[in-house]
């Protein structure tokens, strides 16, 4: 309720300081009162204190383990609410200054796109995971998706082995995520690839990713594990027959820390490189400071048109660094 006062009693006008301008443009949405508001929360309050009460918790449930539970059922029964706040906040502020509030814009679909490049997260990691970690994998899933659609030619991205936990999780708090753009597969990539087109992308390779090739599907492990299975993925490409690599971080530069990277790190590295060609401005626009990355003396790549495939050249985008707002439990890092 604190959060509902601030968001929505702060500083927004009120509908009476609208009218003036409301009358001067037809076109402005139907913008809800404060009154009406408070009416739609309590009412949702009331709703979820009936859900609580009727609400079945496992017998051996501790206290703690109780009070998380809740907060997590009113995390998602107040998410219709919530939603509806932000869009009565927007309509005040367009009302206000228009010009403030341009449209969002969008990238062109898959289908449409001329980058043919075809990029997997592999999701079969989920049961070496708590439910902490595939909280964190599903927003770095998240943060890739936001980056491929906001591109001029977005990558071919595929979500493959989307089942367990971590289908779960998607289906209970991303809305709207089977209306992606991507390629969400429930199959593993043994089943939807032959093996020689996979390429698995490792930091334990002894392999250095040079260029990208069309004709093979580059995966990126989805796997949040704090180092505690550390070259996991390296030992499931070989086993399975995939040919892997690891980014030329270290032909560049030097890094402090480990070189693994989170699942959103690699594919934002590999999506500014498609704009730019160049592996040393792909990684210094993407890896965090805290990594410690420092380049090394005369070793830097010229940006050039080398040939990564058909439709390289046009993979353009405003800007992917200005997506580059670090989500808090992106920082963690991932086999």
């Amino acid at each position: 309720k604190q959060w509902y006062q601030r968001r929505v009693r702060g500083d927004i006008v009120t509908c009476g300081q609208l009218s003036e301008k409301k009358a001067s443009n037809s076109a402005v949405a139907k913008i809800c009162s404060k009154e009406e508001l408070d009416s739609m929360y309590k009412k949702v309050q009331e709703e979820f204190d009936i859900y609580i009460s009727q609400y079945k918790f496992p017998d051996e449930i501790t206290k703690s383990g109780k009070k998380k539970m809740i907060k997590r059922l009113q995390i998602d029964f107040f998410k219709p609410i919530r939603r509806k706040i932000e869009r009565e906040k927007l309509k005040r502020k367009k009302a206000t200054n228009p010009e403030l509030c341009p449209k969002r814009r969008k990238g062109n679909k898959l289908c449409d796109s001329k980058n043919k490049l075809r990029i997997a997260i592999d999701c079969s990691f989920d049961d070496l995971m708590i439910e902490k970690d595939i909280i964190k994998l599903g927003k770095q899933i998240q943060r890739c998706y936001s980056i491929n659609r906001h591109m001029d030619d977005p990558l071919q991205l595929h979500l493959t082995n989307l089942q367990g936990k971590t289908l779960n999780r998607m289906n209970g708090f991303v809305d709207g995520y089977q209306n992606w753009d991507v390629h969400l597969k429930s199959e593993s990539l043994i089943e939807l690839f032959p093996p020689a087109e996979v390429v698995y992308l490792c930091a334990e390779s002894e392999n250095l990713l040079s260029t990208f090739d069309d004709s093979k599907i580059y995966v990126i492990g989805g796997f949040v594990d704090h180092n505690a299975h550390k070259g996991l993925a390296y030992e499931r490409a070989k086993a399975a027959g995939f040919q892997h690599a690891r980014l030329p971080i270290d032909k560049f530069f030097t890094i402090a820390t480990r070189k693994v990277l989170t699942v959103c790190h690699v594919f934002e590295i590999i999506s500014n490189f498609c704009v730019s060609n160049s592996w040393t401005s792909a990684i210094e626009k993407t890896v965090p400071e805290r990594k410690g990355l420092e380049v090394l003396d005369g070793k830097t790549d010229s940006e050039t048109n080398e040939n990564m495939g058909a439709g390289a050249e046009t993979c353009k985008t405003d800007s992917i660094s200005h997506l580059s707002d670090r989500i808090l439990d992106g920082k963690d890092e991932v086999s």
